[in-house]
């Protein structure tokens, strides 16, 4: 059961609200609500009328028209302008709740009857974005979306989502970009990674030691790429690429096979390792971050709103 308190010996608007749509009351219009908030702001009856694009005296009737049908007063008419009644302040806070719970209705309606695409980037195997459940967390709530998950590098997801041919991605690294925005998820901590047969080479290696090694590198577009230089740069170190590989399972591969050393996960790493397939460089690591980015022209769409909504709930970023 739902009580509404009356408060100052007057209904409150919730409460008639409510009789309304009991049939206890015959008429209440949410642009008469509209209204009479917007004067409740302004203090006046004509800069509430260019606000809402009426004219005075339409302002007027819906404040008499209220006062009427709830008899109540709800403003006194001073030099200073339109001054709020103590029932009328407490009136303007309940019409205040109305109308949101009106928006809020509306959008829930349209969000279940809109139908679209959303194209949704993604780096890496799903489980580590939390993926199956921002999904699940979706559907729950905005089912006519027809999904389109596509997997790339960050600098291409980035790129696809400003252009507007992605509507939302997860990536990996600093993200600065005006035309985006960004939720940060979750650290990512990263080590140097060799195979597991040059462990004994890879564990007394220095600096100096670790640039002279063959080096397995993603493409320019691939955060890791900036990631590896700058991470190189910090300890005077020189980076070169002996190869460039675009899939994290081939990289992983390659590392396997003895073709160099390369930047990894950690988290993708320590199990490699405790397999014996690669060594993790004891040395130094470095940390990033991961992103959930969308583009700011499109954050008025339903979708992309429930998409974040989605997000910061499994990412608990609320």
């Amino acid at each position: 059961m739902v009580v509404f308190a009356k408060l100052g010996g007057q209904p409150s608007f919730a409460y008639l609200i409510l009789l309304c749509l009991e049939g206890e009351i015959t008429y209440m219009d949410l642009n008469q609500l509209k209204t009479f908030v917007t004067v409740a702001e302004t203090s006046s009856l004509t800069r509430a009328a260019g606000l809402l694009f009426l004219s005075q005296p339409a302002v007027s009737a819906h404040i008499k028209s209220l006062e009427s049908e709830f008899k109540v007063r709800l403003f006194n008419r001073t030099p200073r302008g339109m001054e709020l009644t103590p029932t009328g302040i407490v009136m303007r806070d309940e019409a205040r709740i109305a109308l949101a719970a009106a928006s809020k209705f509306v959008q829930k309606a349209r969000a279940i009857n809109e139908v679209g695409t959303c194209k949704l980037g993604t780096i890496s195997v799903p489980i580590i974005l939390n993926l199956p459940g921002v999904l699940s967390e979706f559907r729950q709530r905005h089912q006519n979306v027809n999904l389109n998950i596509s997997q790339n590098i960050s600098g291409y997801i980035i790129d696809a989502v400003v252009s507007g041919e992605m509507d939302a991605g997860f990536v990996i690294g600093d993200i600065h970009n005006k035309h985006l925005g960004m939720i940060v998820l979750s650290p990512i901590t990263l080590c140097i990674v060799g195979p597991w047969t040059w462990r004994s080479k890879i564990q007394s290696a220095e600096w100096e030691d670790i640039q002279t090694f063959p080096w397995i590198a993603t493409p320019e577009k691939c955060s890791f790429s900036t990631i590896t230089r700058e991470f190189f740069e910090r300890n005077n170190a020189v980076f070169t690429p002996s190869m460039v590989v675009d899939q994290e399972k081939t990289l992983t591969e390659l590392v396997y096979l003895e073709m160099g050393l390369t930047l990894m996960r950690e988290d993708i790493a320590l199990p490699a390792q405790d397999c014996e397939k690669i060594y993790i460089w004891p040395k130094a690591k470095t940390v990033s971050q991961l992103c959930f980015i969308w583009s700011r022209d499109r954050e008025s769409s339903q979708v992309i709103r429930t998409l974040i909504e989605s997000v910061k709930t499994l990412w608990k970023k609320m």
